[in-house]
């Protein structure tokens, strides 16, 4: 099996101190990494105060980003409206070999769903592992 981009389900640059799990397996790998998360990561100036959730108010359709900003101006990711039906953003973070902008538009063209699609299966055969008893230990 070879993989083109990895996805991880959790920010990236945003992680303190700008170098997370997608950053590092993505210089381990040499592949191409991703960071998305259903929760904003409260680091560096970033929180989820009145003028964040008045952004996220602003977000109208799948697609619709505003730029996670921190304390010192600096771009930490994009919190994007994920499908038109969603009322809650993703969090898309670069982990290595990606710009931002190609990240946000790679994580929004595998949306169903709130969460992207290879996150959503990965999580799905995950849960069944677990119900079927091997605590999630089984290959994929």
């Amino acid at each position: 099996m070879s993989f083109c981009v990895l996805f991880f389900h959790f920010l990236s640059t945003s992680h303190f101190p700008g170098f997370g799990i997608a950053c590092h397996l993505g210089v381990l790998t040499g592949l191409p990494c991703i960071g998305v998360a259903k929760n904003l990561l409260q680091v560096d100036g970033l929180s989820n105060d009145d003028l964040h959730k008045e952004q996220i108010q602003a977000l109208q359709a799948g697609g619709d980003t505003f730029p996670l900003l921190s304390a010192s101006g600096t771009i930490l990711g994009m919190a994007l409206r994920s499908y038109a039906k969603s009322t809650k953003p993703v969090y898309v973070s670069v982990g290595h070999k990606m710009s931002l902008p190609s990240a946000v538009r790679l994580v929004h063209s595998c949306c169903r769903y709130r969460v992207p699609e290879p996150i959503r299966q990965v999580r799905t055969v995950i849960f069944l592992l677990q119900l079927k008893g091997d605590g999630g230990s089984g290959s994929l």
